[in-house]
């Protein structure tokens, strides 16, 4: 699907993206070998095959081409805004706890036994995906956890696989840039369960809640309201130490703890419970897995608990960094301690969030620190004042601070913490790169934070 990489004999399938049209680079493809042609288009090429929709025929492809092996692992998808690379993690954990031998890909890469490979995309593309689907039957990996993105939806990135479950978290506003509206992006995630067996629905989404009344497959669903097969009967413990709650499933009850933290986390892990207990596990399994789950990396992470506490997260969204910032506000509140947080907004991605998210930060916070995160090809002082224009309506103008250069942020962020303090930040969560105008470079934010934290004697 790249003409630069094609060898002679290779068939060369043509894609219109966001930024290039495969189509232009067809000649250059035979010029290099390529053996036949895979359009949308006619250009008067030799080995040229018409077909209507090339990324539809690229999933059917990559499929065939490695012997499907799509149809020999048992595979639940997860969708939904947030939540995902949580509840695909959790499903991994208890299914390894059973003793099945899986794998899991999504934001953090793919993983199983001892391999691992790194992630480009939330949903890896087909040339990738179905790669490393043949690797996990030769290997013998028998369930497969996968993130499923709105974008690897509709642009038929798994447009191959007959899922055993599906799992919808939630959806709030995102990624308008590529769905234009909510209408086409819950379309789109709604989508998913015409692939699936069955579904497992956050009822108290509204989406969520809404896909599952319309969906072929047989549907579950988890939460307080409209009556779920899993119902959230009692919220027994809500801290940064942890959760526990009750569940009330086919007129019995039982009790699920976890050292995770937060109200997200009391849905994610009721979303994992549930598919897990739909596909007949065990109520023990479950319980005990999660209960020793200890989280994912980047996801309300404490990275340092001495004179101030540190957490990193990879909240990007408006309802994500709502809802992490309104637990670290809870507890904030109980001691009486100051509240932090250090954010940006990505580069070429939805603009209409960046206000949101400075307001929601400025209402939450005690202090922000607004910074650069993933700017790519846009000017990093344009996305800041797209965020400020949410700011300065809540709080005296002196509560927030701007520092476009991500590092300078972090090592003040650091410095300026006074005994007591809850620092979050916000946003990169596990990534270790950077993107701005030059590209993809090194960027561990872990590393800065500790390196800040030594320097000024709060680590050794």
């Amino acid at each position: 699907m790249d003409s630069r990489t094609v060898k002679p004999g290779d068939l060369f399938i043509c894609l219109k993206g966001k930024d290039y049209d495969g189509h232009r680079f067809a000649r250059q493809a035979l010029a290099r070998g390529a053996a036949a042609i895979v359009t949308e288009e006619r250009l008067g090429l030799e080995g040229e095959i018409l077909l209507p929709d090339t990324r539809r025929a690229a999933a059917s492809i990559y499929a065939a081409w490695y012997g499907n092996p799509q149809k020999r692992l048992k595979i639940f998808g997860v969708t939904g805004t947030n939540g995902k690379t949580s509840v695909v993690n959790l499903l991994n954990a208890i299914y390894r706890k059973a003793g099945v031998h899986t794998a899991c890909s999504g934001t953090l890469g793919t993983f199983w036994d001892d391999k691992a490979y790194p992630a480009e995309n939330t949903t890896a593309r087909p040339e990738s995906l179905f790669a490393w689907m043949r690797e996990m039957v030769d290997d013998g990996v028998e369930y497969l956890f996968l993130e499923v993105s709105s974008h690897s939806l509709v642009l038929d990135r798994v447009a191959e696989i007959a899922f055993a479950c599906g799992i919808y978290t939630n959806l709030t506003a995102e990624h308008m840039d590529f769905h234009g509206s909510m209408e086409n992006y819950a379309a789109a995630k709604a989508s998913l369960f015409t692939q699936c067996r069955y579904g497992i629905f956050n009822y108290d989404n509204l989406y969520s809640y809404i896909a599952s009344q319309s969906s072929p497959c047989r549907c579950f669903g988890y939460g307080m309201r409209n009556d779920p097969a899993f119902r959230l009967t009692e919220i027994l413990k809500n801290d940064l130490s942890g959760i526990a709650y009750r569940v009330s499933r086919e007129g019995r009850e039982f009790c699920v703890t976890s050292p995770l933290a937060g109200e997200f986390n009391i849905y994610n892990t009721l979303a994992a419970a549930s598919a897990a207990l739909v596909d007949g596990l065990d109520e023990k399994t479950v319980t005990e897995a999660i209960a020793s789950f200890r989280g994912v990396s980047g996801r309300l992470e404490r990275i340092y608990d001495g004179a101030f506490t540190i957490f990193i997260d990879y909240a990007h969204t408006p309802d994500a960094l709502m809802r992490v910032l309104d637990v670290l506000r809870r507890s904030a509140g109980e001691k009486k301690n100051r509240l932090r947080v250090l954010f940006g907004c990505g580069g070429d991605r939805d603009r209409s969030k960046r206000p949101v998210m400075g307001s929601i930060a400025e209402t939450l916070a005690d202090e922000v620190i607004v910074t650069s995160d993933n700017a790519r090809s846009e000017d990093p002082a344009a996305i800041i004042r797209d965020i400020l224009a949410g700011m300065g309506k809540n709080k005296q103008a002196n509560s927030f601070r701007v520092m476009a250069d991500r590092k300078e942020a972090l090592e003040y962020a650091v410095d300026s913490a006074l005994p007591g303090d809850i620092l979050l930040v916000a946003g990169k969560g596990h990534e270790d790169y950077e993107i701005d105008c030059h590209g993809r470079h090194p960027f561990s934010e872990r590393g800065i934070l500790l390196e800040r934290l030594r320097a000024d004697g709060f680590l050794a």
